[in-house]
């Protein structure tokens, strides 16, 4: 317990020392180019199984849960707005490669800042268009990968609720026990979906075990932050002040605060590496970044000489 509490210190100082509210705001600026390419490909893997229709609800309900139902008509018309017209062979093409660039882009972000928190950066003799191919493409996969996890979500719900169900016709069930339940199936997907964050986007070679450790806290944060922004955004004034881009204002400071609670759990991984007393270990195509602060005195230097 002493250990964690270390751990959890060291990671909290090192949080406010790498300016991680910097590296939050550029993620929530990228957002904003990526949400609607993002919500497009999740509900498509998710439409394969269950329907564009389904996919769609499940989602807009999960983001009406977390920031209210006007930011989730946002996203869904921004959604609506960036789909492809098959009018052409040709523009199908570049309106899908436009659609993945921009899905991308908001990972591309969260690599980059990852990296810096690790103290690591690209080589620069291995940057170039081969590396961007690469990073874009562990970009698109983690894009698919929230697809997927919104198909589990959807099944593990449908299920969650069948069985409920069945119980509560049997035996008796309150609806505060379904939602235990379906809260404890958000945390373990969210956890799920940081490890692979944590493990695949930054630079460096990390085990699961120190991946897990920071991703299970970090979920666990991530939901009681959830209830206390979407509780801060349900009792402010935010909406009424900036009239109809209230619901836009919402969903960047839900994002911005989130971002700063994940980039938490970054610094939890790499204390806990550091209080293992394991290196970091950059990939073939990086290397170690160190920053010195360094102050010059004109008036002693024009004196030696």
């Amino acid at each position: 317990m002493k250990r964690w509490f270390k751990i959890l210190f060291s990671a909290a100082k090192n949080w406010n020392s790498d300016n991680v509210f910097k590296h939050a705001a550029a993620v929530s600026f990228y957002t904003l180019f990526s949400l609607a390419p993002i919500t497009i490909i999740a509900i498509t893997v998710a439409g394969i199984f269950f329907g564009k229709e389904t996919a769609t609800a499940q989602l807009a309900n999960q983001v009406s849960s977390l920031i209210g139902p006007a930011a989730a008509e946002l996203i869904q018309a921004a959604a609506k707005a960036s789909e492809t017209e098959r009018t052409s062979v040709i523009s199908t093409i570049l309106g899908v490669a436009l659609l993945l660039f921009g899905a991308t882009t908001v990972f591309g972000q969260l690599q980059e800042s990852f990296n810096q928190i690790w103290s690591v950066r690209t080589k620069p003799s291995k940057s170039g268009w081969p590396l961007l191919v690469i990073q874009r493409a562990v970009s698109l996969a983690m894009v698919l990968t929230i697809g997927f996890l919104l198909l589990v979500s959807l099944v593990l719900t449908t299920a969650l609720t069948t069985t409920m169900g069945h119980l509560g016709h049997a035996v008796g069930s309150s609806p505060a026990l379904l939602q235990v339940a379906d809260l404890g199936i958000s945390v373990v997907i969210v956890t799920v979906l940081f490890a692979l964050l944590f493990k695949v986007l930054p630079d460096v070679r990390v085990r699961w075990r120190d991946v897990w450790a920071g991703a299970g806290i970090t979920a666990i944060l991530f939901t009681i932050g959830r209830f206390l922004i979407a509780l801060y955004l349900g009792h402010s004034t935010v909406a009424s002040i900036y009239g109809a881009a209230g619901s836009l204002v919402a969903l960047l400071i839900w994002v911005y605060y989130s971002c700063a609670i994940l980039f938490y759990g970054v610094e939890i991984t790499r204390a806990y590496r550091d209080a293992h007393h394991l290196k970091v270990e950059p990939k073939e195509t990086a290397v170690m970044v160190r920053e010195e602060v360094v102050e010059s005195h004109p008036r002693r230097e024009s004196a030696a000489r």
